[in-house]
Formats: structure tokens, sequence, C-alpha cells
């Protein structure tokens, strides 16, 4: 939107549920990374809420990104934003975001929490594909063991399509109500999982290769223990479950194609 003094605006209007307390955290963070010097947009009004609405009015960012995700160059900027991202947010009180948080980020059920658009239904297994529920399973068991370990405030969305990356510098990220409070391996290995979603270069899914370059990225930035590695492992496999189980709904009860989806072959593979 454009406001009347001349300023380009985004305004971010939530779905039905949107809580409260956890944007409210989620806007103390994106003011402290913008205060900061991250490519993060300022708030400018919100949360408020209008007939039963929440929203959140932002500074408009603009960029579109060069290149492609499976760049090495642009794969590493991303991995060493989020690590920056992360280590700017160190201390920062998350307890207002643990509530609420995305489905692709709840793994304390296993497999499936209630999913993250109405649109999907994981009710009822797809017949032949009952070992990505099971992949999911033992995934989700892992991080639960690990949710013990101290933690930090990242993204759980640090895909392609959130941020703006220009011949493999990072300008902006964007979608802050992703923001999650869990253990730094299991946020990072979420995004692992995930990164390429939304890249007009096929795959939309991350190799295994892919996966794993992406934490050795990170970890050039904040090396993990073997224990930790273990952990992001593990919340990217979740990631990829989810992401496939989504693709598998899409495809075998809405019937859109492609079946049976690029996160599902990946996983296969």
């Amino acid at each position: 939107m454009r406001l009347t003094d001349g300023r380009d605006v985004v305004v971010k209007a939530l779905r039905s549920g949107a809580d409260e307390r956890r944007l409210q955290g989620v806007v103390r963070a994106q003011e402290a990374l913008a205060t900061a010097g991250f490519g993060c947009a300022r708030v400018i009004d919100g949360p408020s809420r209008t007939d039963g609405v929440w929203a959140v009015v932002e500074e408009r960012l603009e960029g579109e990104s060069s290149g492609s995700p499976h760049d090495p160059p642009a794969r590493t900027a991303m991995a060493e934003a989020l690590a920056r991202q992360i280590e700017i947010l160190d201390g920062m009180d998350g307890a207002d975001l643990v509530t609420g948080r995305p489905a692709w980020a709840d793994w304390s059920g296993g497999a499936w929490p209630e999913p993250h658009d109405p649109v999907f239904d994981f009710g009822d297994a797809v017949p032949g594909f009952e070992w990505v529920d099971e992949l999911a399973d033992a995934a989700a068991e892992v991080l639960r063991a690990g949710d013990d370990l101290p933690r930090v405030i990242g993204h759980s969305d640090w895909v392609w399509q959130n941020v703006c990356v220009r011949d493999g510098v990072f300008v902006a990220g964007y979608d802050w109500d992703s923001l999650v409070y869990a253990p730094e391996p299991a946020v990072v290995g979420l995004c692992a999982g995930a990164f390429t979603q939304g890249s007009r270069v096929p795959p939309d899914a991350p190799t295994s290769v892919e996966v794993a370059a992406f934490l050795d990225d990170y970890h050039c930035s904040r090396p993990f223990l073997p224990t930790e590695r273990e952990l992001a492992d593990a919340a990217a496999t979740w990631v990829r479950c989810y992401n496939a189980r989504c693709q598998l709904d899409n495809h075998h009860r809405r019937a859109l194609p492609p079946p049976p989806g690029p996160f599902t072959e990946a996983l296969r593979r």
C-alpha cells in the first residue's frame, strides 16, 4: 500500500487464530534485527486488530533475488545470514514464541500436527507412502529428546521465497512470524531441509547433498558438536517429510500435479 505521505508499506494480515503475544514477540525481534542493521523490515504499526483480524504494517523492502539457491554462493549466503540473525537475537527472551509455532516446526506430538494451511488434511495415510509418516515419527522422537538443549530465536522458514540474495550476497529476509524459540540445531536443520523452496530453478526440494552442504556452511559460522549435528539432521528430515506430506496430499486427495512431488522423490532417493 502507498500512504498519503508517499511511503510504500506492506500490510500482513494473519489467519484466524493468530496469537497476540506471539506477534508482539515477533515485532520485538524484528525491531532488534533492524536496529542492528540486519536486512529486515521495520514495523510501522502493530500487531493491531481490526474486525477480529490481526495485522502488522511494515516498511516495504524492494528487491529480487538473482541466481538460484542451488548455487553454492547463494546457499552459503543464506546459511551465514541465518547464523547472524540468531546471533543478534541471542539472549532475547523467546518465551512468547513457544506457543503458536508453525506446524512444520511442531514435532511435539510426532506425525502429524494440524497443518499450517486448512487446505491440507493429514488425517489418513497415503497408500504406498506410509513410510513418510514413519520417517517423520522417528525424526520427531529424536527432536523431542533434544528439546532440553539451550534455545535460540530463529527463523523456521528460511527458504528462497522468504529471502533476497543478490549475486551471492544476502540482502533481506521476510516472513518473520515464522520465528520460533527452539534448540539452535533444530532451527538450522529446519532451514537446511527446505532452503531451496520457492526456487524458479528446479528442483524445489534440496537434495541430501545440498542439505548437508547447508549445515556445513552454517558449521563454519558456529560449529556443531556431533550430537547437535544429529539433531539438525533430524530436523531436516522432519521438515522434508512435512513438505512431502503436503505434496502427497495435493496429489492424492486434491488431484493436483505433480505426482508425487519433488520433496517425496528427494526423500525416497
